[in-house]
């Protein structure tokens, strides 16, 4: 039998950004600038110190100016709002902001930049499982993750989640089951689940679970799953690579679909492993032309494979692209599988304020080692593959009252012909018109699941179908998942 190491995290990172602790120098003058400019705003500086900078005579600024104290002291609704002087000026920054006309450019008060710090940290306080629900009544656990308290307690994958503490899981859906399995880091809970027709009874204690590396080792190939580029990414893939590597792996499928980037210096850290030492990764342009080549790390394992299988898709963004980018160009033995990727070949870094707030701002672009813009274009695999429209399609968020009945258009009839023809009940198209075929699938699948037959779309109908999808997907994903299928095929050649 093969055999198997197992370690995973789970990432629900979604911003793709890179961040280099070099470029403190350009951050402080930047800062300067940006401080200059709130402060303007915020009415601190008089005509006297306006005086003695020349960028602040220019008479767009003096504009600005009066129009913020009227706003401030004469706008008639002033009257009626919080914080008004706070509103103006977090306004004016966005505008600014927006008017650079650069997605990646953003503003973002302390609540986001929390929110957008946390995201990068690579880990979650949790049991370190994850599960999908099957119906409202059975929840299945479809990983566990290496090294966790779950793993700890012998929790395994297949394991049914009975009983969360006191509740029994029925008559729910999986937002509810993490509602109940979350808590503060020391905290227990316990859980009971059903395996072989037996229940078991587990008291787990939450704790810090990392979670964006994922590997698996399997004869002689290692699969190595990075969700996100975050702060331990870097290591973290190290020490993966180096149990691969003493497990007698010859080859590697290294899975980056759904990667929106994170840190350029884990990016580097990896391609470090993989390429040797003081080799190029990627080239930063910046706005006076200058060019910089960032070069992989010193005193750094290398690891060599026979094949190297990069699994990739469109949204494999910003440092996940230079990763893929740096391995193609550099070595003669990858093979790119998948779809397009973004397209994302700018550099950001933040300029973080008093109060907790953060610009981030694009600084440079980067190519590729021998040139290559990706910017806008992405990176076209070596061979196309594509996972069914189902996975792809956003889910409709609908209002409790929203609802659509035949011989409309809509989003949601989209989605929810998408799901019906994925699940095997035939309609005659996929788009946002719900044809008269659409809601007879859709009548079958209400009868089939026990829900009222009227054919009309509306929330519960697409929570049913999510659930419906979710499960079987879980179930054959070995099936469905062609594109790591396409890559098992290529290394086995």
């Amino acid at each position: 039998m093969a055999k198997k190491i197992v370690r995973y995290k789970l990432v629900r990172h979604k911003w793709p950004d890179e961040i280099q602790a070099e470029r403190r120098a350009r951050l402080k003058k930047a800062g300067m600038v940006a401080i200059g400019v709130l402060i303007f705003f915020s009415g601190v500086l008089t005509t006297r110190y306006l005086g003695k900078n020349e960028l602040m005579k220019d008479e767009t600024f003096s504009k600005l100016s009066q129009i913020y104290a009227v706003m401030k002291d004469q706008f008639y609704f002033s009257k009626d709002k919080e914080d008004f002087s706070d509103t103006l000026i977090n306004g004016a920054i966005s505008g600014m902001v927006s008017a650079g006309e650069d997605k990646h450019t953003m503003y973002l008060d302390a609540k986001q930049s929390s929110d957008f710090t946390s995201s990068m940290e690579g880990s979650f306080v949790g049991i370190g499982i994850q599960y999908y629900a099957q119906d409202e009544d059975t929840f299945l656990v479809s990983k566990v993750l290496n090294n966790s308290p779950a793993e700890e307690a012998g929790m395994q994958k297949g394991d049914q989640i009975y009983r969360i503490n006191d509740t029994v899981c029925e008559n729910m859906n999986v937002d509810k089951v993490k509602e109940l399995m979350i808590g503060e880091s020391g905290t227990k809970v316990e859980v009971e689940i059903i395996r072989e027709q037996k229940h078991i009874v587990m008291e787990i204690k939450r704790r810090k679970v990392n979670d964006s590396v994922y590997s698996e080792v399997d004869g002689n190939t290692g699969l190595l799953k990075i969700s996100s580029f975050s702060e331990t990414g870097g290591s973290d893939t190290g020490v993966q690579l180096a149990d691969i590597v003493d497990a007698g792996c010859k080859n590697l499928i290294l899975d980056l679909r759904d990667n929106g980037g994170g840190y350029l210096v884990a990016a580097q850290q990896i391609a470090s492993y993989l390429l040797g030492e003081d080799q190029l990764i990627f080239k930063e342009v910046y706005k006076s032309g200058d060019v910089e080549e960032v070069r992989t790390l010193k005193d750094k394992e290398h690891y060599t494979f026979d094949k190297i299988i990069i699994l990739v898709n469109r949204n494999t963004a910003s440092a996940a692209e230079v990763l893929t980018a740096a391995l193609k160009e550099d070595l003669d033995n990858v093979t790119i599988v998948g779809e397009t990727t973004y397209g994302k070949g700018t550099v950001q870094i933040p300029l973080s304020f008093s109060d907790g707030s953060m610009l981030k701002y694009t600084t440079a672009e980067w190519i590729t080692p021998s040139g290559k813009e990706i910017n806008g274009v992405g990176i076209t695999p070596d061979i196309e593959v594509s996972l069914d429209s189902v996975y792809t399609t956003g889910a409709p968020q609908l209002k409790e009252d929203e609802s659509y009945k035949v011989d409309t258009v809509s989003a949601a009839a989209k989605a929810v012909q998408t799901y019906l023809n994925f699940l095997g009940y035939a309609t005659d198209r996929s788009d946002e018109y719900f044809s008269y075929a659409g809601e007879r699938a859709l009548k079958q699948y209400q009868k089939d699941k026990g829900l009222e037959v009227n054919g009309v779309i509306n929330r519960t109908v697409v929570n049913a179908l999510l659930s419906s999808v979710n499960s079987e997907w879980n179930a054959n994903e070995d099936e469905y998942d062609v594109q790591m299928k396409k890559a098992k095929e290529l290394i086995e050649k």
